[in-house]
């Protein structure tokens, strides 16, 4: 496993204003290896818009593990998840809204739309994507437990720790 970066290494690697990313030896990686990362991420927020728990098979390495829910781990989780979340929030979507990203990590903030009880309900959060071999093997997420409870959305890992 990739040793974490520290907050401020995040930060360098993502200026956005470099022309190319740094990998985690400091050499150069071309802005390509970025934007294939940040499409992964991008596929995998569409597999929940749209409930096609296949797309898990694409977007995520055998290994994966979504941090903020432990339970999901590897890709058939989240293909049997995904449908099942369609199907309970048709209308829901998620927009990714900002994205930094080099080869091995991809940050995001989101946002979730949706109507419950008749009222338009937005929640944004932030995530955290590592990168292995062409797939996504972790998340960090993060929405204000609050607001995901509105969403109707149990709280993640870090809200019931806190």
């Amino acid at each position: 496993m990739t040793e974490p970066l520290s907050p401020r290494a995040l930060f360098e690697r993502f200026d956005t204003g470099a022309r190319h990313r740094t990998g985690p030896d400091g050499s150069a990686l071309p802005l390509a290896e970025a934007e294939a990362s940040a499409t992964l991420v991008r596929r995998y927020f569409e597999m929940w818009n749209t409930g096609e728990g296949t797309v898990a098979d694409e977007v995520l390495g055998s290994r994966y593990v979504d941090h903020a829910y432990p339970d999901v781990i590897g890709p058939a989780a989240a293909r049997s998840i995904a449908p099942r979340f369609h199907k309970a929030h048709p209308d829901a979507r998620m927009t990714v809204e900002i994205v930094g990203a080099d080869a091995e990590y991809v940050a995001v903030r989101n946002t979730l739309r949706k109507r419950r009880g008749g009222a338009a309900v937005e929640v944004s959060g932030a995530a955290l994507f590592r990168i292995g071999d062409g797939r996504i093997v972790e998340q960090w997420s993060w929405y204000p437990g609050s607001q995901a409870e509105r969403f109707g959305w149990p709280k993640t890992k870090l809200d019931r720790a806190g």
